[in-house]
């Protein structure tokens, strides 16, 4: 395995790709891969990170994929990294390039399993979950590349998925998947209030590392886990490490009216900056954007970073050792190239591990520039 005890968030774009390796398993949580880009070697603002994740499933096998909801920038580049079909289809020795990796079980909400609409990008993964579906009820169904859960908060609560790697699913809710399909010749209604959220603790020499994960999620979720969670199980929402939801978006912390209008105005939600405020200790948030800056495109967006801030300084001054411990995957400075950040778990909480330059050789295919996200900014 690349390392056991870590956390790592790939630099892809506005995207969002994440690494959990602890107790010798690896878990997965959505994937954006720019295929062409990330083969290029001049290319240093499209990193590469298919050896990292190859080098945690030293046998080809990745424990847990975890599908958030199927937007393009969270399942983009699946089938170039991930066996499709059959695992015993799967291919040892290709002719060109390294063997794909084995899924070995797939988690995504109701909505991942049967979503309104597809896109080039979504189909090969909703593809994969619906033939695993299909096997439900036959003893395929709990082979290593053909399992599949699919879960919200009344099928499933909590969980193991080895000693001292555990999960709570915090959303969606029955009602937070089950959304409206958009009238036809009409946009298609956003998938982000579906997506699964996820408090993960990695326990290691009795000391807990937790992580708080949230795909896309919007106000309205947030303001629900404020209501139903905080009030009544703060530690369900406590975390060592943050993912600023829906990299780094207003719009998962308030409301935009008018959006887009010379008279656009902004509502912040008390509620949802609430249920993301449960540091523990000198925690960290990390964007998994391009580099937020202000008057920039959104997301990310300025105004959320400066809220992130205000939590990690508890409502203190914003100083810049706060400030250090908000990371970006597309860098924290001008002259900043985007890179991974990378987090060792340790038995006396996370810290930043040392940077390296991210490998730019992996496998072929058509290209993609960085940023492209959801949208909703």
């Amino acid at each position: 395995m690349r390392g056991d005890y870590k956390l790592t968030v790939f630099a892809a774009g506005c995207g969002d790709c994440i690494l959990i390796e602890a107790h010798h398993r690896a878990v997965l949580t959505d994937v954006h891969y720019r295929v062409g880009g990330a083969q290029d070697e001049t290319n240093d603002e499209v990193p590469d990170f298919a050896p990292d994740i190859r080098k945690a499933c030293g046998n080809n096998h990745l424990d847990v994929f975890i599908s958030t909801h199927p937007d393009k920038d969270h399942v983009g580049g699946f089938c170039e990294l991930f066996h499709c079909g059959p695992p015993d289809s799967w291919v040892a020795d290709p002719t060109l390039g390294d063997p794909k990796i084995i899924v070995d079980e797939i988690w995504c909400s109701p909505y991942g399993a049967n979503p309104h609409y597809e896109t080039a990008q979504s189909k090969p993964l909703v593809d994969e979950i619906k033939r695993r579906k299909g096997l439900r009820g036959t003893w395929q169904a709990d082979l290593d590349g053909n399992r599949l859960v699919v879960m919200d908060t009344m099928t499933h609560t909590t969980g193991t998925i080895t000693p001292g790697l555990e999960w709570r699913l915090l959303a969606p809710t029955p009602a937070e998947w089950d959304i409206p399909n958009a009238e036809e010749g009409c946009p298609p209604t956003s998938s982000n209030p579906t997506s699964l959220v996820i408090q993960w603790t990695v326990t290691r020499n009795w000391g807990k590392n937790q992580i708080l994960i949230a795909g896309d999620t919007s106000v309205e979720v947030l303001e629900r886990l404020d209501r139903e969670v905080l009030a009544n199980n703060p530690e369900h929402l406590a975390w060592h490490i943050l993912l600023a939801p829906h990299h780094c978006s207003r719009r998962s912390i308030g409301r935009v009216w008018n959006g887009g209008c010379i008279d656009e105005e902004f509502e912040e939600s008390a509620g949802a900056l609430a249920a993301l405020g449960e540091q523990q200790g000198n925690g960290f948030v990390v964007a998994s954007s391009r580099r937020v800056i202000r008057g920039g495109n959104t997301p990310p967006s300025y105004h959320a970073k400066l809220r992130f801030l205000r939590i990690l300084a508890r409502g203190g001054e914003v100083t810049d050792a706060v400030r250090a411990r908000f990371r970006c995957t597309g860098g924290n400075a001008a002259s900043d190239k985007p890179a991974h950040v990378v987090f060792n778990l340790n038995a006396t909480g996370p810290s930043l591990a040392a940077t390296t330059a991210p490998a730019t050789v992996g496998l072929g295919g058509g290209g993609a520039s960085v940023g492209g996200g959801g949208g909703y900014g």
